[in-house]
């Protein structure tokens, strides 16, 4: 008859042996514990940013003979903003711009998107982007790199140049953006302000000028570029940002860019980042 609580051939938890085969499994229980909670830790930091998610507000700038490349915009990274206005010479039905006519002066038609911007939705948006309807925006790339300010600095960004006499101001083939209180600023202070901004008709010279009229009223020309001092705010074409063709000097586009880079451009072939 078989002895169903024999004592014979029982393995005793007492043995050496396997009082250390428990404390090894006992320790892969534990660090897998800790590894669990610390995944855990980072996708909530991912996923909770301490820092509030901030507010962008597009603006984006097209032409009536344009409308059908900015429909693409609308199609995409456009509602990755927090709230969009298309602003043209001319009505749309799906775009539904803010029409701005009579404006034959890049610099009169600046000032007056900026105002009326100020005047209809300062309170819409933390920071307001500027783009053409060429550009494509990485709109939760910009989110990330904003949250480290504060709308309430008097700071903007985009592709950083300088004119002759050493002052800031953005590329205007390439997007830029303002905080709060930055387009406040301006509205309030610049434009009321000959002094300070001139209201001229200026031509081409409309985003140094809009970087002139920012300098005296104390905003800051910011820093895009990432940790390995590379630009955010392309200026040029994808071919040329990945290398597969230079930047040339004897082209006029690109030695505009060399030549007035606020920032060296040590290496003409690699002058993007694809990294946040």
């Amino acid at each position: 008859m078989p002895r169903f609580f024999s004592t014979r051939n029982k393995i005793s938890i007492c043995h050496p042996l396997n009082i250390l085969w428990l404390c090894i499994l006992c320790l892969v229980y534990l660090f897998t514990l800790r590894q669990d909670a610390a995944s855990k830790a980072r996708l909530v930091s991912l996923e909770s940013p301490s820092a509030p998610s901030p507010r962008i507000f597009c603006v984006i700038v097209t032409y009536a003979y344009r409308h059908r490349v900015a429909f693409h915009i609308y199609h995409t990274w456009a509602n990755q903003c927090d709230k969009y206005l298309f602003v043209s010479d001319d009505s749309h039905e799906v775009l539904e711009p803010a029409v701005f006519q009579n404006f034959n002066d890049k610099w009169q038609r600046m000032r007056a998107y900026m105002e009326y911007l100020y005047k209809y939705h300062i309170n819409e948006g933390d920071w307001f982007l500027f783009a053409n309807d060429d550009n494509f925006v990485i709109v939760d790339n910009l989110r990330l790199m904003l949250q480290k300010y504060s709308s309430d600095e008097l700071i903007y960004f985009g592709c950083k140049l300088k004119n002759p006499q050493n002052q800031p101001y953005m590329l205007e083939s390439s997007v830029m953006v303002l905080s709060h209180s930055a387009l406040k600023r301006f509205a309030l202070d610049a434009l009321t302000n000959e002094n300070l901004c001139s209201s001229k008709s200026l031509g081409n010279a409309a985003y140094e000028e809009f970087g002139r009229c920012l300098s005296n009223v104390n905003v800051i020309a910011g820093d895009s570029r990432d940790d390995n001092k590379l630009h955010r705010f392309l200026p040029f074409e994808t071919t040329v940002h990945l290398g597969y063709k230079p930047l040339n000097a004897s082209l006029e586009e690109h030695k505009y860019f060399i030549d007035r880079s606020f920032d060296e451009v040590p290496n003409v072939s690699s002058v993007a980042t694809t990294r946040n």
